[in-house]
C-alpha cells in the first residue's frame, strides 16, 4: 500500500513552486501542442463568423469574442509554463481545460446570439478550472500566496459573473461578460501595486514575470495558428467560388501571398527574441501580441470573402477589413520591435524596419479609398506587406558589406534575412 501511494505521489504531483520553475526552459512540450490545438477551432470559428459579418456590429463582437479566447489561451499557456509538470496530474487538469475550450467553440460562432448561454457557461467552466488550479499554487507554495490568492478571487468573481449571465437577457449578459473581462484584464495592473513595498512579493512578481524561451516559441506558435486562418480563408473563398476560372485562381495565390508577407515579417523580426527586462516591458509584448493575432484572424476572415468576389467589385466594407486589418498588423509588428531584446549593432536595421512597416501601414489604408478590384487590391497589399522585408534585406546586405570591409562580419541574423 505505501509503494502504491509513494508511486501515485510521483504521478500526481503538486503544483510546481515558482522558484523552483526553469527560468531557461527551452522546449514546449507535445502536451502544450496538444493544447494549442484545440484553439485552432475557436479561432476557426470565430474568423468564419466575422466573415459571415462583415459589419461594425460583428466587427465588434468579433473583436470581444476574440479577447476572451486569447485571455483563456494566455492564462492556460502561463500556468503550464509557470507551475507544470510532467506528470499526470498536469495532463488530467490540461486536458479539462481542452474540453472547455472545445465546448466554447461548439458555441462561438452564435456566441452572442442564441449560443450565449452554452458559451457563457463553457467559458465559466474554464474559469473555474483556472481558478482550482491557480488556489492550488498558493496552497502548496506559501510564498507565492499573496499572488495566487488575488488571482484565484477574480476567477471566482469571472467565474460567478460568466455563469449567472444566464440568469439575465441579452444585452445585460454581455454586460457581465464585459464587467469580466475587464476585471481580468485588470489583474496585471493590480499585481504592481502588491510588490512595492514588499520586497519578498516582489520577488515573486519578479520570477513570475521571467519569459522562458519555451513561452517565446508558445507566442510564436499562436501566431502561426491564426496565420492558418489567413490561408483557410483562401482555401475556403476558392472552395466557395461559383466558377474557378483563372481570376479566382490568382486572387487566392495573392491571398496566401498575404499570408507569406505577414509570416515573413513577422518571423523574421520578432520570433525568437525575448521582451527586454522588466516587467512593463514584458507585459508590453505580451499585450502586443493580442492586436497583432487579432488582425491576422480578421485578414483571414477579410481574405475569404476577397476571394468569392474574385472578378466581381468589392463590397466596400470587405475592402476596409483587409486594408484596416493588414495596417493595424504592420503597425504592431514595428511596435513589438521596440519591445523585443537585440543586439546593438543591428538597432539601425531595425530602426529601418520600424519605419518601413510603418510607411508601408499607411499605404495600405489608403488603398481603402480606392474602388480597385479583388486582384489588384491584393496586389497592392501583398507587396506592401512584404516591401519593409524586402527593404531591411537590402539595408542588411549593405551593412554586411561594411562589416567585412572591415573584417567584423557578424553571426546572428537581422529582421529580414
Amino acid at each position: 500500500m505505501s509503494a502504491l501511494r509513494q508511486n501515485f505521489r510521483h504521478w500526481w504531483q503538486p503544483p510546481q513552486r515558482i522558484a523552483d520553475r526553469e527560468a531557461e526552459r527551452s522546449v514546449v512540450t507535445f502536451l502544450e501542442l496538444f493544447y494549442d490545438l484545440v484553439y485552432v477551432v475557436i479561432v476557426a470559428e470565430l474568423a468564419h463568423a466575422l466573415a459571415g459579418d462583415v459589419s461594425w456590429a460583428g466587427i465588434g463582437r468579433f473583436a470581444f469574442l476574440f479577447i476572451i479566447v486569447w485571455w483563456a489561451w494566455l492564462n492556460g499557456s502561463l500556468y503550464h509554463d509557470l507551475h507544470g509538470n510532467n506528470d499526470i496530474r498536469t495532463r488530467v487538469f490540461t486536458f479539462l481545460q481542452m474540453g472547455s475550450v472545445a465546448a466554447m467553440a461548439v458555441f462561438a460562432h452564435d456566441a452572442m446570439g442564441e449560443s450565449s448561454t452554452g458559451f457563457a457557461l463553457a467559458y465559466a467552466a474554464f474559469q473555474l478550472i483556472l481558478l482550482f488550479l491557480w488556489w492550488r499554487t498558493g496552497v502548496y507554495d506559501p510564498a507565492h500566496r499573496p499572488l495566487s490568492q488575488p488571482y484565484s478571487l477574480v476567477y471566482l468573481m469571472t467565474t460567478l459573473l460568466f455563469a449567472g449571465s444566464v440568469l439575465v437577457l441579452a444585452p445585460l449578459r454581455f454586460y457581465l461578460w464585459g464587467i469580466a473581462v475587464f476585471a481580468s484584464l485588470q489583474m496585471p495592473l493590480y499585481m504592481s501595486t502588491l510588490g512595492r513595498n514588499n520586497p519578498a512579493i516582489q520577488a515573486q512578481i519578479d520570477l513570475s514575470t521571467a519569459v522562458s524561451p519555451a513561452l517565446v516559441e508558445r507566442f510564436g506558435l499562436l501566431t502561426i495558428i491564426v496565420l492558418g486562418e489567413v490561408l483557410a480563408g483562401t482555401i475556403r473563398g476558392l472552395a466557395g467560388h461559383p466558377q474557378l476560372n483563372w481570376e479566382a485562381g490568382i486572387t487566392a495565390v495573392l491571398g496566401m501571398g498575404i499570408a507569406i508577407g505577414i509570416w515573413w515579417f513577422y518571423f523574421d523580426a520578432i520570433s525568437q527574441h525575448s521582451p527586454r527586462p522588466g516587467r512593463s516591458m514584458t507585459l508590453t509584448w505580451m499585450f502586443l501580441h493580442l492586436p497583432l493575432t487579432m488582425g491576422i484572424v480578421a485578414v483571414g476572415a477579410a481574405v475569404l470573402n476577397v476571394v468569392e468576389n474574385a472578378g466581381e467589385a468589392l463590397p466596400p466594407e470587405v475592402r476596409w477589413l483587409l486594408v484596416g486589418a493588414c495596417a493595424l498588423v504592420l503597425v504592431i509588428i514595428p511596435l513589438l520591435m521596440q519591445t523585443i531584446l537585440i543586439a546593438e549593432a543591428h538597432q539601425p536595421l531595425y530602426q529601418r524596419g520600424r519605419r518601413a512597416g510603418l510607411a508601408a501601414a499607411a499605404c495600405i489604408a489608403l488603398l481603402g479609398f480606392t474602388n480597385l478590384r479583388a486582384i489588384p487590391l491584393l496586389i497592392g497589399v501583398s507587396l506592401l506587406l512584404l516591401a519593409p522585408v524586402f527593404y531591411t534585406l537590402l539595408a542588411w546586405i549593405e551593412w554586411v558589406g561594411k562589416a567585412a570591409e572591415d573584417s567584423q562580419i557578424p553571426g546572428d541574423r537581422p529582421p529580414g534575412a
